[in-house]
């Protein structure tokens, strides 16, 4: 018996022949890997004694090797995302969902480079912790984030990144990649750290990414 395909599915179908179904899988192991690396990095981060900007580079430098780990692991939680995100496509058979989720993608991982790249300075701000004097780090960290260039590089990074990423998950569940009731989670995961619950936060972050892994899983089974 002969399956009648609708146009939508003859074009999800030609993409898919098009597109080695290898990298669907690895874009869906990307996306595994985004929460489990971020988690990763929130545990390792350093805890600040105290607020500002003194606090954060005293933190950062007391255990420079701890410290590096997390900005590791954090930079590449958000490269696992910018290349996750672009085979999300592949799940979307209709055209339900379908232009919403691809401009979502692109936005997200425009954020999630963007973030990646922010992560540098981690490694400049425990050289200059562990080597200046803490008035002296502030003064070279105060010249660096002078100018237009570095607040529009930052906003952009996060609205893209976290903003887009809540867009994104919903474009999954209107196309019924992903239900509705766990779509606006990864919003919260990027909330509940803002109460300074330390590894209760990071712990918490895989489970609030739940849209994210269900898509990955999707991606790297084939649907």
């Amino acid at each position: 018996m002969t399956e009648t395909l609708t146009p939508a599915t003859e074009a999800a179908d030609t993409v898919e022949r098009r597109i080695p179904r290898g990298l669907f899988r690895f874009a869906g192991v990307a996306l595994i890997l985004f929460p489990l690396l971020f988690s990763a990095g929130m545990v390792f981060s350093p805890q600040q004694a105290e607020e500002g900007d003194a606090g954060y580079i005293l933190s950062l430098a007391a255990d420079p090797g701890v410290s590096i780990l997390s900005a590791t692991l954090l930079h590449y939680a958000w490269v696992a995302l910018a290349l996750g995100v672009m085979g999300l496509v592949g799940l979307v058979a209709s055209r339900r969902g379908r232009v919403w989720v691809a401009i979502a993608a692109v936005v997200v991982a425009f954020g999630a480079v963007q973030m990646a790249g922010l992560l540098l300075s981690d490694w400049f701000l425990i050289g200059m912790g562990s080597t200046l004097p803490i008035d002296d780090a502030l003064a070279v960290n105060d010249a660096a984030k002078q100018g237009l260039a570095l607040t529009v590089w930052l906003i952009s990074g996060q609205v893209a990144g976290l903003l887009g990423l809540l867009a994104l998950t919903l474009g999954l569940a209107r196309a019924r990649v992903v239900s509705w009731w766990i779509a606006p989670l990864p919003l919260l995961a990027f909330v509940v750290p803002m109460f300074n619950l330390g590894v209760v936060a990071a712990i918490a972050f895989v489970p609030l990414m739940a849209p994210v892994l269900v898509a990955g899983v999707k991606l790297v089974r084939g649907r």
